[in-house]
Formats: C-alpha cells, sequence, structure tokens
C-alpha cells in the first residue's frame, strides 16, 4: 500500500504541476533539465523539463527536488551520463541487450513532460499499471528471489515491462 501512495503522490504532483496552467507539458522548446525521482525503490521517474516550461510548473518542480531522492539534473549532464542514471536504480538487469538508455533519451527528448521510469529490473513503466507490476515483481523478488526467477515472464510480448515493447510504443512505432 505504501507504494501505491507514493505512485500517487507522484501523479498528483505532476497534476498540479499542470494545473491552472494550459498545455503545459505540450513545450517544444529545447531540453533544459531533467527531474528524477527515485525514492520509490520499485522504480526511477524521469521527466524531461523544457525550457519553455510554465514557471509554476517549474516552481513546483524546484521544491520537489529539495526531497531526498529527488532531483533537477541539467540535461545535457543526463544526456551525456545516462547510463549511469539508469543503472542506478536496476537491482537485477533482466534486459541486458535492450536498448534502453538511447531509447529514454529519446522518449525525454520527443515527449517533454512525460514520466517515464526505469524498474528495478531494467524494464520500463510508462503507465500505472506498469507501475503497479513493477512494485508487485520487485516485492515478490526481495521475499524470495529464486521462486521469483523461476516463476518471472520470460515471453516478451507477455512482459509489461519489456523496454523494446515500450521503446517502440512510446517513439510512436
Amino acid at each position: 500500500m505504501n507504494a501505491l501512495r507514493l505512485f500517487v503522490l507522484t501523479v498528483l504532483v505532476i497534476l498540479a504541476s499542470m494545473a491552472g496552467v494550459r498545455a503545459v507539458w505540450a513545450a517544444n522548446g529545447d531540453l533544459v533539465e531533467v527531474f528524477i525521482d527515485a525514492r520509490q525503490p520499485a522504480y526511477v521517474v524521469f521527466q524531461s523539463v523544457a525550457e519553455d516550461t510554465p514557471v509554476l510548473a517549474r516552481q513546483e518542480m524546484v521544491g520537489y527536488a529539495a526531497l531526498e531522492k529527488v532531483s533537477l539534473v541539467p540535461w545535457i549532464r543526463f544526456r551525456d551520463n545516462v547510463q549511469s542514471f539508469i543503472a542506478d536504480g536496476i537491482v537485477k538487469n533482466e534486459y541486458p541487450n535492450s536498448r534502453t538508455a538511447l531509447g529514454i533519451l529519446a522518449i525525454l527528448k520527443s515527449r517533454p513532460g512525460r514520466p517515464v521510469a526505469i524498474t528495478w529490473n531494467g524494464g520500463i513503466a510508462a503507465s500505472f499499471f506498469d507501475f503497479q507490476h513493477a512494485v508487485q515483481t520487485y516485492r515478490a523478488f526481495q521475499q524470495d528471489a529464486e521462486r521469483y526467477e523461476r516463476e518471472r515472464r520470460r515471453d516478451v510480448a507477455d512482459d509489461p515491462l519489456n523496454p523494446e515493447l515500450h521503446l517502440r510504443m512510446l517513439q510512436g512505432g
């Protein structure tokens, strides 16, 4: 239940930052920062911040960046070190041959303000159900890693966190 509350809080932060501001995240300007929220051990949320992001939304992010495990990182620093930023949240990489790092950069660049997460197992979460699945699988892994390994989904088409499927979907392909 704690994980669900954290996810709901994250969604509320995003919605609150958009309140009263028309098309906040439809910004087409150059990216200046990446908002990173690593408070949930099952996933790390990344959200790009465009140069034309309204001041109200930017102030909200700066306020949240004062919290532990939340930060605003310059886009260029993130871009140049994306692998290390995403690796920090991966406990067990189940997708070692995926193009996750480049995909995350492409998603953040093409969809400013859209939150996307790297999960504890190297997957991608982009929907409410993905976030829930990441929390559930992380909990199962923590409780019994051997059982988790025996029972985890292996079919690519049936894996809601598979990076390749998400990258195609999020990039419109």
